[in-house]
This record gives C-alpha cells, structure tokens and sequence, in this order.
C-alpha cells in the first residue's frame, strides 16, 4: 500500500508540472495547496484556459425520444425515474411503477428492443427500484429498497446475481474491483435528523471504510430547525468514472473528493461560486405543501425556516475522459436551463454550459423541481428532461469539443 501511494503522489505531481507549464501566460495560474498529504486544486469563478486543452463545448442535437408519443405510452413508460447508457449506446430506462417490467431498453437509435425486470418476489424480480446504473463493465445494477437486494444484470436482460443487503442500506452500486458502494440511512437523535453515509465495503458487504458523512434530513418530531430545502432524499451523491470514485461535499461548500476503488482520498476539487439566493415563491409553495399534506404541521411550523442562499451546487456527472460536469444554482436562458460548470481531468475549471434539464422525480415531493439525470458516454450528452405537460423526453446530443 505504500508504494501505491507514493506511485499515486508521483502522477499527482506530475500532473502538477503539466498544468503549470501549459497554462497560457498571460493567464493566472493554476492554485493548488497541500491538506494532509492530499492535493487541493483551487477554481476561482471564471475558468483557467490551459494551452493546447479544448475549452468550449458544443452541443448537437442527434435524437429525441419524447415519452408523450403513444407508442411509448403503451410500453407503460409513463413514469421515468433514470436511465443510463452503456459502451454500444444502449438506453436503459427505469421507471417507477409497472405492472409487468422496470427497465427498458433502446437502442442507439431510440427504437424499443425489449424490457426485463420483472415486478415480483423471485430470483431476478424487482420491487421499489430507486438507485439505477450501468456500471464499467456494462453490467445494469438496481437498488431495490423494497426486497433489500442489490440486482445486477447482464445486458440482455439476464440475472448475473443478486446480493441482499442489510436493511438501512438505501443505495449499492458495484465498484469493477467487486467492492460495494453504499448509502447507509442512520438516525442521530441527539442532532435530530436521517443521516445517509456512503460506505465502502468489500464483496461480502463488510465495511471498509466511511468515505463521507452524506446528506442528511431532519426529523420533524426530534429536529429543533427544519430546513425547508432537505425534505427528500438525494440518491445523486457519488459518480464512478475510470475506477475513481467522485463524491459531492456538500456540507463544505463547493466540493468534490476524489477516492480510488481502495478508499484511498487522491484529490480534492474546490471552487468559489455565485451565490443564488432562494425564491419567496419557492418558500411559500413549500410552506403551503406542508400545511396541506402534513399532519403534524403545526408542530413543524414553529421549526421551518429557509436559508438565504441555496447550496453550492445541485448536481454532477463526469463524461468518459473524466471530465466533471457541475450543475450551479444559476439559471441560464431557456425556461429550465441552468448553468454547469465543467472541470477536466485535473480538477481545473476550463468552461461552463447551459443545459435544460429540470423537472419532477417520483421520489421527490411535488412542490420542488429537481434536476434530473444526465449522462455522458460515446461522445454523445443524454439529457432527461421534463416539458410543460409533465412528460418527459430524453435529448441526445453529440459532443464536439473546441
């Protein structure tokens, strides 16, 4: 282990030097400070431009698939809760209820091919699914939350094998190694709220170690202030992208800790960021919505508040080179587009973007949209998001980068 982690201090500064020497000279330079033997790239808000490295990224649209249209309709795919894409550029969708099958799977072209997880209690059946991947070796793997099993598929459909998981575990994934990744809920009473640390455990589902203390949600009956803005559960805590494991820091701002399969902290990747401040509508229709549906609301009422500003960031995605894709809280000109900052593979902030991609999940309360997901495999930008009407499409772009 010790010589894996000078190996690993030896390509970090390594990459060091080259970031120093390919920024343009007329730029600042790159900052980057030392914190326990682990390096800390500093972004400040507008991005660095490093010669030689692509910067601007441009976006054609390719493909849509609009989940409105009958024939979509008719599959039962009313209600998309996430989908990712593997290496030939297979779309696999899940959706949150059916009556026969969750996942869906299309081809490159958008063309229905067949559906697999079925709903029921047997070997490779699915009951409430909610954290949904295709992992980098191309296998499909869902969370059921209801039968506490981790299930993963092949991508014909067929059951590799289920693992059953303890049951505060909420969220699993399957690291390349065969190590797991978890999101585990816990109650803190004495701080009054739902915790969700993500763990990493070994093929046995022994823990390993804590990477991160997670989100966490307050308890109505325990909490002394109950944050209007954390009334769900995130699941979008973690991203894997060439056997590293990326994690949101939420609670330090903005963000990110780089681990390898083994635990290990390698980097940290922070940023200053414009602060968006809450809307008084937004407030007011969460305020309403517990009044409305909550049955201890006169309780609740004396410990609701609302921040001044909204959280650093909302969501992230990394694309297959391993660039970090970072949406803000900053909208940007279309009806739901927001702005996304994007960090290369270095941690250094090299440009932002607009996507629209906002909506409702059916995980989520209704008084509150919330991103939904985006991938970003094949060079091409899959985007899911939400129309006028309620239903969703899926945009497919391909990526061009300047």
């Amino acid at each position: 282990m010790e010589s894996k982690t000078k190996i690993v201090s030896i390509i970090l500064l390594f990459s060091t030097f080259m970031m120093f020497v390919s920024c343009g000279q007329k730029q600042e330079k790159v900052e980057k400070i030392m914190e326990d033997g682990v390096e800390v790239v500093l972004n400040h808000l507008e991005p660095y431009k490093i010669k030689g490295e692509p910067s601007h990224l441009n976006l054609d649209e390719e493909l849509i698939i609009d989940f409105e249209k009958e024939e979509f309709t008719e599959l039962g795919m009313t209600d998309v809760l996430g989908f990712d894409v593997d290496s030939d550029g297979n779309i696999y969708f899940l959706i949150s209820r059916s009556t026969k099958n969750f996942i869906f799977k299309f081809d490159d072209n958008g063309n229905f091919l067949f559906s697999f997880g079925r709903k029921g209690q047997g070997p490779g059946e699915l009951g409430l699914s909610r954290y949904f991947a295709v992992n980098e070796l191309d296998q499909i793997v869902v969370t059921d939350f209801g039968r506490k099993k981790l299930h993963v598929f092949e991508r014909n459909g067929d059951l590799i094998k289920e693992i059953s998981l303890a049951s505060n575990y909420r969220r699993a994934g399957l690291l390349r190694s065969g190590k797991i990744l978890a999101m585990k809920e816990s109650f803190n009473k004495g701080e009054g709220r739902l915790e969700f640390p993500i763990i990493l455990c070994n093929e046995d589902l022994e823990e390993m170690k804590m990477l991160h203390p997670g989100k966490h949600m307050p308890n109505f009956t325990f909490a002394n202030k109950v944050n209007g803005l954390q009334l769900y559960i995130d699941y979008n805590v973690w991203k894997i992208s060439r056997g590293l494991i990326y994690v949101g820091n939420y609670g330090s701002g903005y963000e990110f800790l780089i681990y390898d399969e083994e635990g290990n902290l390698l980097r940290k990747i922070r940023k200053e960021y414009q602060k968006v401040k809450v809307p008084d509508q937004i407030k007011e229709k969460i305020f309403n919505w517990l009044k409305n549906n909550l049955t201890q609301f006169e309780q609740v009422k004396t410990k609701l508040y609302f921040p001044e500003f909204y959280p650093s960031f909302q969501f992230f995605f990394l694309d297959e080179r391993s660039r970090l894709y970072v949406m803000t809280y900053e909208r940007g000109k279309g009806p739901n587009g927001f702005m996304y900052d994007i960090f290369n593979p270095n941690g250094v902030l090299i440009g932002r973007i607009e996507l629209e991609n906002y909506g409702f999940l059916a995980s989520s309360p209704i008084i509150n949209p919330l991103p939904l997901n985006v991938v970003a495999k094949n060079q091409s930008l899959y985007c899911l998001r939400e129309g006028e009407n309620g239903y969703k499409g899926l945009v497919v772009y391909k990526m061009k980068w300047e």
